[in-house]
């Protein structure tokens, strides 16, 4: 890799999304992932940085392994990065891992896949410890049910029905698998797609955990695939059961 620049770098990036309003930088709310990032970035090289994501996670949207991309003035060594800029972020939000990147690496277009984990406790009481990062579920919720529920999404289709706001935007995606998993009082549900509209991971959750307590039938999601009915939904997920664990790109190895 030439050393004349551009310096672009790839970062892994963790945070806990509970006190951000989200990752992208808004005019009505001052903490962001974007903007805190962009500030010690900006401190760290002595120059204004745009950091650009590989997905835009919501309000209280965690993450484990969101990927960024940015461009410096000069080149450092990636660990002098890693350290330099975590130093200066605060506590909730860390570089795991950077690494220099070509020019032409971008963090959103050249992501193949990426993965989201929702989770919920069927805990009679959630140890606080845990609490921002679990949605409540009642104990005799079936993750069968839920899981026949979740056999219906996979593939390629329009998915707008499961959008916040519908947009006029393309809204077709592929998912790849969503998997339901009992780990002892947990139920977790994990998407793998190349890509996720506004708000989708989370409607689909709403619908399942409503499912799992048996207010609604399994078919509902088939029902809702097939009709476009946004009537037929549930209420929304909460936004702290959901993180982005991993974003894979070709020929990149990632360990956050």
């Amino acid at each position: 890799m030439r050393d004349d620049g551009p310096y672009r770098y790839r970062a892994v990036l963790a945070y806990i999304g509970t006190d951000f309003h989200g990752w992208q930088i808004q005019r009505n709310a001052s903490r962001t992932v974007q903007a805190v990032l962009e500030e010690a970035l900006a401190r760290f090289d002595g120059a204004a940085v745009r950091a650009v994501a590989a997905g835009r996670t919501d309000a209280g949207v965690h993450a484990d392994g969101q990927v960024v991309h940015f461009d410096l003035s000069g080149p450092r060594e990636p660990r002098e990065v890693r350290d330099g800029v975590n130093a200066l972020l605060p506590r909730d939000v860390r570089i795991l891992q950077a690494a220099r990147a070509s020019a032409e690496f971008h963090a959103r277009r050249d992501a193949l896949w990426k993965d989201y984990l929702y989770r919920w406790s069927r805990a009679e009481v959630i140890a606080p410890k845990d609490a921002p990062f679990l949605a409540p579920l009642s104990r005799n919720a079936d993750a069968g049910r839920m899981a026949a529920a979740a056999e219906h999404l996979p593939g390629r289709r329009d998915f707008g029905v499961f959008e916040v706001r519908r947009s006029t935007g393309d809204s077709v995606r592929t998912l790849h698998s969503v998997a339901i998993e009992e780990r002892g009082v947990e139920v977790r549900a994990l998407f793998r797609g190349d890509g996720f509209l506004r708000g989708m991971v989370r409607t689909i959750c709403g619908l399942l955990a409503d499912i799992g307590r048996g207010r609604l039938p399994p078919d509902r999601m088939r029902e809702i695939l097939e009709t476009g009915n946004r009537a037929l939904l549930a209420q929304k997920a909460p936004a702290g059961g959901l993180t982005l664990v991993k974003v894979e790109y070709p020929g990149v190895k990632l360990n956050p």
